[in-house]
């Protein structure tokens, strides 16, 4: 907590192509971690996951003092990965080969990040299938529909995420207006960061009204990391 009472989520956003972890990364693992990555047949997948659950075990154990190996990560009863202390919130997205992790105190986060742009007739299906009639002609009528659908999009998935009940039945039930910070969902108000990188968009979702973002380097999750290229600097509008 900041000392005018808002939650600091942390955000770290990295280019796993770029990033070489230990030999000894999936050591820190848990055995459903191991079994789920050894399922993973797509390399660049395999990858981000591995490094996904690497990074996120080394910020807790920065955070709470504690082995990374040793944090108790399940599933809930709703299907979203959770520590079993509820000490901390996290959420990870990932596209093409960018990697997004947000962690909070307590506070439900949920982040998506989406490389892909699609074309018109992908997002009138998409649109028609899953989004609001408001939110439809919006679309129908904007001149940058890849672009306004890829945003719209992000949004409803992170504040899903955080909420946890998972996206079916449910896209269509976000409230958000573009260039709005909140958005809303069953009742509950969700705090929205943006950010953009050149085709990739990014959203990151808080539960309530106050909190503030801090941004993480790989440093800060592991000082040790090989990083064998340039990283992403993705520009967040708070």
């Amino acid at each position: 907590m900041s000392e005018n009472n808002d939650i600091v989520v942390e955000l770290l956003i990295c280019d796993a192509v770029a990033i070489k972890p230990p030999q000894s990364a999936d050591k820190t693992l848990s055995l459903a971690e191991r079994r789920r990555l050894d399922s993973i047949t797509n390399v660049t997948q395999a990858r981000l996951f591995l490094l996904g659950r690497y990074l996120l075990r080394q910020r807790l154990s920065q955070l709470l003092h504690h082995d990374p190996a040793a944090f108790d990560i399940s599933l809930n009863n709703r299907g979203k990965p959770e520590l079993a202390s509820g000490d901390w919130q996290f959420n990870l997205s990932h596209s093409g080969s960018l990697l997004a992790l947000a962690l909070s105190p307590r506070t439900a986060v949920g982040v998506d990040l989406e490389t892909r742009r699609l074309d018109a007739p992908r997002i009138a299906r998409l649109a028609g299938r899953y989004l609001a009639g408001a939110e439809q002609r919006r679309l129908a009528n904007s001149p940058h529909p890849a672009h306004d659908f890829q945003q719209l999009w992000t949004v409803k998935e992170a504040v899903l995420k955080a909420e946890g009940g998972g996206i079916a039945n449910n896209l269509d039930r976000v409230e958000w207006h573009p260039g709005q910070p909140r958005a809303r969902f069953n009742g509950q108000c969700y705090r929205l960061f943006q950010g953009r990188l050149a085709d990739a968009s990014l959203t990151l979702a808080v539960a309530g009204e106050h909190s503030r973002l801090r941004r993480l380097e790989l440093a800060d999750c592991m000082p040790a990391l090989e990083i064998t290229g340039p990283q992403p600097n993705l520009a967040i509008n708070p």
